[in-house]
C-alpha cells in the first residue's frame, strides 16, 4: 500500500500498477490459504479487509480515466451498500455502480452484434436509474461535509455514465447542467475549508467542461461572475496541499484537455468521435492518454 502511494504521490505513472496487480496476487493467495486453513473461509481482520478495499477502491477509480482491464472484480463491492465509507467518501454501491460503467465502456468498443449493442444499452439505463436514485447514508445526519463529499461524488459518477456510455460532450445540455452543478458543490466546500474526496470529481467536471460557455453563475448580491477553468485551478491548488494524491499529474491533464478543446475550437473541427466518445478521444487517445 505504501508503495502504491508513494507511487501514486511521486510521478503517477505506470509504475504504481505494478504495486496494484502485486497486490492483486498477494490478495488472492492469501484468500487461498484462508480456506485452507479456515472453516469459515472468508473471515478476515479488519487491517487486511481494508487494504482489500484500498487497492479495489484504486483500481476502479484509476480505470475511469484510461480503460485498462479490470484487476479487482465486482466481488470487492456490496452492491446495495449506501452506507458511506469515511475514507473513500462515498458508498461501496456507488463504487460497484462506476466499476460496472468502466467495465461496459471497456467492452462497449469490442460489440459487434445488434443484440449485444440493446443488452448494453438496456444495462446502461439501469445503472443510470440506480445512480438517480441512490441515497447514500452516513451515521452524523448533521456531517454536511460528508454528506456533500458523498453527494459529489454521486454527481460525478452521472456525468461519467453519459459521457463514457452515451456519447456525450461539453455541448450537450445534461452535461452542462451536472457540470455546473458539481462545480457549484465544489466551490461551497472549498468556502467551508474542505477538501475531503474532491480529486476525481474535480478532473470529471473539468474535461467535460464547455470551453465556448466558461461562465458558470453570478454570485449574489455583487453579481460577481464565476468561471470554471479558474475555480477548477483554484481547486487543484488547495488539494495540492493536503491531498495524498499526484494533484501535480491532474492538473497537467487537465490543462492538455482543455489545450486540445481550444486548438479544436480555434480550427474549427470539433473531437472526432466516429470512433471513440468524445471522453474515450481525449482521454485514451493521443496526447492526453493515462496510465
Amino acid at each position: 500500500m505504501m508503495l502504491c502511494l508513494y507511487e501514486i504521490v511521486d510521478n503517477c505513472d505506470e509504475r504504481w500498477t505494478i504495486h496494484l496487480k502485486g497486490a492483486k496476487e498477494l490478495i488472492r493467495l492469501r484468500r487461498q490459504q484462508q480456506m485452507i486453513t479456515s472453516k469459515s473461509g472468508g473471515a478476515h481482520d479488519p487491517v487486511s479487509g481494508f487494504a482489500e478495499l484500498f487497492f479495489a477502491f484504486q483500481d476502479v477509480m484509476g480505470r475511469t480515466a484510461c480503460g485498462e482491464e479490470v484487476l479487482f472484480g465486482s466481488d470487492y463491492w456490496q452492491e446495495n451498500e449506501r452506507h458511506v465509507d469515511l475514507w473513500m467518501g462515498c458508498s461501496p454501491e456507488l463504487v460497484s455502480i462506476l466499476s460496472a460503467i468502466t467495465e461496459m465502456s471497456r467492452t462497449r468498443r469490442q460489440l459487434a452484434s445488434d443484440s449485444t449493442q440493446v443488452a448494453l444499452s438496456l444495462r446502461a439505463a439501469s445503472l443510470g436509474r440506480k445512480l438517480e436514485k441512490l441515497v447514500q447514508e452516513i451515521d452524523d445526519d448533521e456531517d454536511e461535509i460528508l454528506h456533500s463529499a458523498a453527494e459529489l461524488k454521486r454527481l460525478a459518477a452521472v456525468l461519467y455514465l453519459h459521457c463514457a456510455l452515451y456519447g456525450a460532450s461539453p455541448t450537450t445540455p445534461l452535461v452542462v447542467g451536472y457540470v455546473r452543478s458539481i462545480l457549484q458543490l465544489i466551490s461551497e466546500l472549498l468556502d467551508s475549508g474542505s477538501l475531503v474526496s474532491m480529486t476525481w470529481p474535480v478532473f470529471v467536471a473539468a474535461v467535460e467542461l464547455n470551453p465556448l460557455h466558461d461562465e458558470i453563475w453570478s454570485d449574489s448580491p455583487d453579481g460577481a461572475v464565476v468561471y470554471g477553468r479558474p475555480l477548477i485551478l483554484h481547486a487543484l491548488a488547495a488539494m495540492a496541499e493536503s491531498s495524498v494524491s499526484n494533484v501535480a499529474r491532474t492538473r497537467a491533464v487537465i490543462v492538455k484537455v482543455w489545450q486540445a478543446r481550444d486548438g479544436d475550437m480555434l480550427k474549427g473541427s470539433p473531437v472526432d468521435t466516429s470512433d471513440c466518445n468524445d471522453w474515450e478521444c481525449l482521454l485514451m487517445t493521443g496526447k492526453t492518454v493515462i496510465t
